[in-house]
């Protein structure tokens, strides 16, 4: 079949193509889309399509199949991307959770702490302050705040070894 038969043939059902997978689709993109697949799939099967009695019927019903496993897949894909929302958000609240519940055996271990040693974890860890600030701030030597959070370090990690966690 030559172009301009095919042209002839099947260019004027361009209309109708894509009233019927916009009444499926309700999406002008798709329907769009479709249309054009329908034109690339006549215009690959154009030497099979003598055979054809009617080019309006086989024209439809191949724009409505195409219009139908459009609407399937982008069902499917709505449906995987829920289901991946739903397990992200899960794995979220979980990590959330797991985080809170390690914050407060961090807490409970720092608790236990003598004062000196909490100030200057306190002061290193959650106030961001450098060996030098927390030396200015608490007035002693850098030697000693090194010593002190040392300490602070290896009696938390102890701790939190003794319970079943393992800290590095």
């Amino acid at each position: 079949m030559s172009n301009d038969e095919f042209k002839k043939r099947f260019l004027s059902f361009h209309p109708l193509i894509y009233r019927i997978s916009y009444s499926i689709l309700e999406n002008r993109d798709d329907a769009d889309d479709v249309a054009q697949e329908v034109y690339i799939k006549l215009w690959e099967q154009r030497s099979n399509l003598e055979n054809i009695r009617n080019d309006e019927a086989f024209v439809v019903t191949m724009t409505k199949n195409l219009s139908i496993d459009l609407l399937r897949n982008n069902h499917r894909k709505t449906t995987s991307i829920i289901e991946n929302k739903e397990m992200v958000c899960e794995n979220r609240e979980e990590e959330r959770m797991d985080a809170r519940n390690e914050l407060s055996h961090l807490m409970k271990c720092m608790s236990d702490l003598p004062q000196a040693q909490q100030e200057v974890i306190r002061l290193r860890h959650f106030a961001d302050l450098s060996i030098r600030e927390i030396a200015e701030t608490t007035r002693q030597t850098e030697t000693n705040i090194r010593q002190l959070l040392s300490r602070a370090r290896r009696a938390m990690k102890e701790k939190l070894n003794r319970n079943g966690n393992e800290y590095k």
